[in-house]
C-alpha cells in the first residue's frame, strides 16, 4: 500500500498545516528536490512527492519527527554590520554594589557573538565616561546597522525618561553628570539610521522626588530628542513601580529611595550563575531560538512575568519589518572591528571590543 493509503486521516491534516520552511526541511532530509507550485498548501505537494518515491507511512513519520529536531535560523534581511553594545555597572561608590550586571552582560556577549555580532563590553563608568565612550562608538556606525544596546545596573525616571546612573551616582541631588539617559543613546543611535536598532534596560526605574534631587529636575528641558529612522524595539525589566530582580539569595541593601537590592559581598561570587538576573535570564534562554527580534522580547516578557518574583517589563516597538539578531551581515566586519578598537583604546581599562 501506497504512503497516501497508509496515512492516517489526522496524520494527513497534519502534513497539510506544514509550512513551506518545514517541508523544506523534510525534502532535504529525504534527498529530494521538490519544486512546491502550491505554496498555499506545501504539506499536500511534500506528501504526493514522497508517495511517488515509494516513501513508506514509517519512513515518513521518520522524516516528520527528524525535521522538528533540526535547528534552522530564519533570515529577513542581510544588514550592512551587527554591533552589541552591552554596558554593566555594578561598582558603585555612593549606592549599593550589585552582584550580576557584569556577569549577565558576559552572558549576552558570548551568546551575541556568536550570532555574528561586533560585541562591546563596557563595564563599571561614571556617566561622563559612557557618554565620551558612546560617542565614539556611534561616530563609527554606518546606516543600514543592527544596534543592539544593553544596559543593567542602577537606574532611576526623570518623567518619562529613563536614566542609567553612573558609578559616581550620590543618593542625593542626582544631576544628568551623574546619568546617561535612554534620549542620550536613542539621539546618538537613531542619528546613524540603523535598520534595527534595540535598547533593552535591566534596571530599577526609581521615580526621583523633586524635592531630594532638585539638579537634575532643574536641566530637564535639556535632555535629547531623538527622531525614529526605521525599526526600533525599547524594552524596560520593569515598570516604575517594581524592582529587577535577580536570581540569588545573598544580602540585601539599600539604594535611592531605600529601594531594596542585593549587594555583592566577599565570598558571594560562587552563589551568581550566568544570567542571574530573571530578565537575562529569560532573554539568554530565548535568544537561541528562531524568532524575529519583536516575538523575542514578547516571549522573554511572558516568562519574567511568570517568575517567581513579580516583575513586569514593558516594551515599545516603532517599525514592523521583520529583523532577527542572526541575520548575517555582509559588510567589511573586520575593518569595523579595527576601527573600534582604535576609537575606544584610550578606555580600555573600561571598554572591550571583540
Amino acid at each position: 500500500m501506497s504512503l497516501l493509503q497508509n496515512l492516517t486521516y489526522r496524520e494527513y491534516q497534519h502534513a497539510l498545516e506544514f509550512t513551506l520552511h518545514r517541508c523544506e526541511i523534510i525534502g532535504r532530509l529525504a534527498n529530494m528536490k521538490i519544486p512546491y507550485t502550491n505554496t498555499t498548501k506545501p504539506g499536500e505537494t511534500l506528501v504526493k512527492a514522497l508517495d511517488r518515491a515509494g516513501f513508506s507511512a514509517a519512513a515518513f513519520r521518520k522524516l516528520v519527527a527528524d525535521s522538528a529536531k533540526v535547528k534552522t535560523i530564519t533570515t529577513y534581511y542581510k544588514p550592512k554590520a551587527k554591533i552589541a553594545i552591552l554596558v554593566a555597572n555594578d561598582r558603585y561608590t555612593h549606592l549599593s554594589r550589585l552582584a550580576t550586571p557584569s556577569i549577565d552582560c558576559d552572558s549576552l556577549a558570548t551568546l551575541l557573538k556568536n550570532a555574528g555580532f561586533i560585541t562591546i563590553k563596557i563595564k563599571n563608568t561614571t556617566g561622563a565616561q559612557l557618554k565620551l565612550i558612546l560617542a565614539k562608538i556611534f561616530d563609527l556606525v554606518e546606516a543600514d546597522t543592527y544596534c543592539f544596546f544593553f544596559y543593567a545596573g542602577h537606574g532611576c525616571q526623570l518623567c518619562n525618561t529613563k536614566c542609567m546612573l553612573g558609578i559616581d551616582c550620590p543618593t542625593e541631588n542626582i544631576g544628568l553628570e551623574h546619568c546617561v539617559t535612554e534620549n542620550f543613546v536613542l539621539n546618538a543611535m537613531t542619528k546613524r539610521k540603523p535598520e534595527l536598532g534595540m535598547l533593552i534596560m535591566d534596571m530599577c526605574c526609581v521615580c526621583l522626588d523633586r524635592n531630594v534631587h532638585p539638579n537634575i529636575f532643574a536641566s530637564i528641558n535639556t535632555i535629547e530628542e531623538y527622531t525614529v529612522h526605521k525599526n526600533l524595539l525599547i524594552a524596560y525589566s520593569s515598570q516604575s513601580s517594581q524592582n529587577a530582580y535577580e536570581e540569588l539569595q545573598i544580602e540585601c541593601s539599600t539604594t535611592i529611595n531605600n529601594d531594596q537590592t542585593y549587594e555583592l559581598k566577599t565570598g558571594d561570587t560562587d552563589k551568581i550563575v550566568p544570567g542571574a538576573s530573571q530578565y537575562v535570564n529569560s532573554l539568554c534562554t530565548r535568544i537561541d531560538e528562531d524568532l524575529d527580534a519583536n516575538t523575542l522580547l514578547d516571549k522573554v516578557h511572558e516568562d519574567v512575568e511568570k517568575s517567581v518574583k513579580k516583575q513586569k517589563p514593558t516594551k515599545v516597538q516603532c517599525g514592523v519589518d521583520k529583523r532577527s539578531l542572526y541575520d548575517p551581515p555582509i559588510g567589511d566586519t573586520q575593518a569595523l572591528l579595527s576601527r573600534l578598537r582604535e576609537a575606544t583604546q584610550e578606555y580600555k581599562d573600561n571598554c572591550v571590543v571583540y
